[in-house]
């Protein structure tokens, strides 16, 4: 039989059965062990919620759909959040954090990163744009801007589908004919010109687009301006399946006067042929050639009978043509002040489409101002529910001069918007400062007021002077509010509603 060796500070040493030490004449000290156990649990619970991963419950729709909060649908996604990546590194742009908000300390806010510091930043036709803070641009209001693109990962996370999974919401339409319906799937023999939606109009960024199939008719369509602004960015997925005498098949985009033209051979068509986006202008001037096209390197037919997965895009002025996931081709285009658009699906010699799918991009509003310059170690913050979000766009603080006992004055700040600083449990759930009156001439009236940390402060009249309030923007988030990254949704689950919230936060 072989013989194990002890370990050096063993030797000498045997415990009995019930884990006395014979040499020391201990006792059993299960209690010990159990005190051990525990504080180890505490302590490694302390290290992980405020050093390592904390998870938090969204109560508003500041982000919606990206995470839910909402009351009508009574989903409210819970998220973890990486806090030892602020130990790693700063922020990067489009990535999803959270932080104490600057006017209410006591509040945290997520949002997503879309300025940092030190540069310029400005909503306009919807999008958002960048530039350098320089003395070349001081007189140049309109010079050197240049549009933020999402990497691709947070495209597939922010587009918003216009149309329900199955086949029973909104339908394509024959392009001819307005009472020929193809739904999200269509099967002819020979040619034919399909355009989105029955009615003619253009896109428009409707309040309750991109929500889950089993969520979006909860939701207020006409809900905060709902559908207020044309959007020109969208996206139209879907399969497709040629047939023998197919020539191409045809994805449509219309963007004001311009129409990209994004095409892809069928088997018919001649050899050597390749995908190609032909931008055309239909309007009477422009700088644009009339008819540019831009093509794969190599020669490219669909193969008859096959099914492949397709795609077309126009976002942040890039157009790109996908097949199968790969991009054949993208080419940049101007931006068109008028974002009126419409979509068509089309092939010459027949073809079959399934699952067919249409996505428009946030259309980002401004507010209180149109762009802001961004000190350096500060942050820029934007819900992608942009019809009703909170975020640096809207943010401004309110300043009251108090006066003690002795006359001098002190400036305390707060938040001037009450719907982010009262929550529904305070009594004066109005305006910052709230003002009672206490009803007797003996008892002078009350101004209470939230400040930035968020103290409720209580101030007889006379102690703040009236005429010394002030508004002023205060749209930055400081390095040092940075909380953490979100990375995940981890709830709800409720599988009677078909409420799956369990993804990873792009």
């Amino acid at each position: 039989m072989t013989e194990i060796a002890m370990p050096e500070k063993a030797k000498g040493k045997n415990a009995d059965s019930k884990g006395k030490d014979p040499q020391k004449g201990g006792r059993p000290t299960p209690w010990r062990d159990n005190i051990e156990a525990i504080l180890m649990a505490i302590v490694m619970a302390i290290v992980l919620k405020y050093f390592i991963v904390e998870a938090y419950r969204i109560p508003t729709g500041s982000m919606q759909p990206t995470l839910m909060g909402n009351s009508r649908t009574g989903v409210y996604d819970r998220i973890l959040v990486d806090k030892f990546t602020p130990v790693l590194r700063n922020p990067l742009r489009f990535e999803t954090w959270v932080f104490r908000y600057p006017l209410d300390q006591s509040k945290n806010y997520v949002k997503r990163v879309v300025g940092m510091g030190p540069e310029e930043i400005r909503v306009h036709n919807g999008d958002i744009w960048r530039r350098g803070i320089g003395a070349e641009n001081m007189d140049a209001p309109n010079e050197g801007w240049q549009v933020l693109r999402r990497p691709r990962r947070v495209q597939q996370e922010t587009w918003l589908a216009l149309i329900k999974e199955d086949a029973g919401d909104t339908l394509f339409h024959s392009a001819d004919d307005m009472n020929v319906t193809f739904g999200r799937e269509a099967d002819h023999g020979g040619d034919y010109r399909m355009r989105y939606g029955q009615s003619r109009g253009s896109v428009m960024d409707n309040y309750n687009d991109g929500y889950p199939d089993n969520l979006k008719d909860r939701i207020d369509r006409n809900k905060n301006n709902s559908g207020s602004h044309t959007v020109g960015d969208l996206r139209v997925s879907g399969e497709v399946t040629p047939k023998s005498d197919c020539e191409w098949i045809e994805a449509q985009l219309l963007e004001g006067q311009m129409q990209y033209n994004f095409r892809i051979p069928g088997p018919a068509a001649p050899e050597g042929a390749k995908a190609s986006i032909e931008v055309m202008d239909r309007g009477p001037v422009s700088s644009i050639a009339p008819h540019t096209s831009f093509v794969e390197s190599e020669p490219l037919r669909l193969k008859a009978g096959s099914t492949y997965q397709f795609a077309a895009q126009n976002l942040d002025d890039l157009l790109e043509l996908e097949l199968d996931a790969e991009v054949l081709c993208t080419q940049e285009v101007p931006t068109a002040s008028n974002q009126a658009s419409s979509l068509f699906l089309e092939n010459k010699g027949g073809a079959s489409f399934e699952h067919l799918m249409v996505y428009r991009d946030i259309f980002y509003t401004p507010a209180i101002e149109d762009s802001w310059t961004i000190p350096e170690g500060h942050y820029f913050m934007m819900g992608d529910n942009t019809l009703n979000s909170s975020d640096s766009r809207k943010w401004s603080s309110y300043t009251i001069d108090v006066i003690d006992e002795e006359g001098n004055a002190t400036q305390v700040s707060g938040n001037s918007r009450s719907s982010d600083n009262m929550g529904q449990s305070d009594f004066f759930t109005g305006q910052n400062p709230y003002t009672i009156n206490r009803g007797t001439e003996d008892l002078r009236p009350i101004t209470w007021f939230r400040d930035s940390f968020g103290e409720n402060r209580a101030y007889e009249a006379g102690e703040v002077f009236e005429a010394e309030k002030s508004i002023a923007a205060e749209p930055f988030v400081p390095l040092e509010m940075m909380q953490g990254r979100a990375i995940s949704v981890f709830w709800p689950i409720k599988p009677l509603d078909g409420v799956w919230r369990f993804k990873w936060v792009r």
